[in-house]
């Protein structure tokens, strides 16, 4: 088959079990149907101590991309430089869950001091090809989505990109099962070949 290829999902709901989930699970199956020598791992931000930021801009990211609050974003962190490709996926709340906005806004401030500290090194997750997932109970989770795609693009991450609406990833209003206007599982699905495919693009590019 050649090399093995791993991935990390992250859900950014404070459920478990709900339609965050299964959609990133239905993303992570579909790339092992595709690509069987593939490894996945998935982090439920519910189950994760997770500070906000504390704008300590005087000590943020003396070390490369190291914060100085000691939780559990480390942790994370290190695997998302490990993983070859990274899925997100978050419901929509107000904007998005607490404990994912903690998550990005310190991952964000470190990229912001990283390079104005003057670090001549690529960027951690330069290039990282990654796929969105909003979901929501009855309003247009797109803004989840423009969020996300903020997020990864600060980290130098490559989204991949949709052909059906709404295109920067796969979205689900209400009982994902039951969405037929965006279809969200069958999207999944095709989002987990597009994410497969452009690993061993990189895969590749790289030699």
């Amino acid at each position: 088959m050649g090399r093995k290829i791993y991935l990390l999902g992250i859900v950014g709901s404070m459920r478990k079990n709900g339609n965050t989930s299964l959609l990133v699970e239905t993303v992570l199956k579909s790339t092992r149907d595709i690509y069987p020598d593939t490894g996945t791992e998935i982090v439920y931000m519910s189950e994760l101590n997770i500070e906000p930021c504390h704008v300590c801009f005087d000590e943020c990211c003396r070390e490369p991309y190291k914060c100085i609050i000691e939780d559990d974003l480390e942790e994370v962190f290190e695997k998302m430089k490990k993983a070859d490709g990274i899925v997100i996926g978050s419901p929509l709340y107000f904007k998005i869950p607490s404990r994912l906005t903690a998550f990005m806004e310190r991952l964000v401030c470190l990229s912001y001091f990283y390079k104005r500290r003057g670090f001549k090194e690529p960027y951690p997750l330069n290039d990282k090809p990654c796929g969105l997932i909003a979901v929501s109970g009855s309003d247009n989770p797109y803004p989840v989505l423009e969020t996300l795609l903020d997020f990864v693009l600060r980290l130098r991450m490559k989204p991949i990109i949709m052909k059906n609406y709404p295109y920067i990833g796969v979205a689900g209003i209400g009982d994902v099962r039951k969405d037929e206007k965006l279809k969200p599982l069958e999207n999944a699905r095709i989002m987990g070949n597009l994410l497969v495919n452009e690993i061993l693009k990189t895969f590749k590019n790289n030699g």
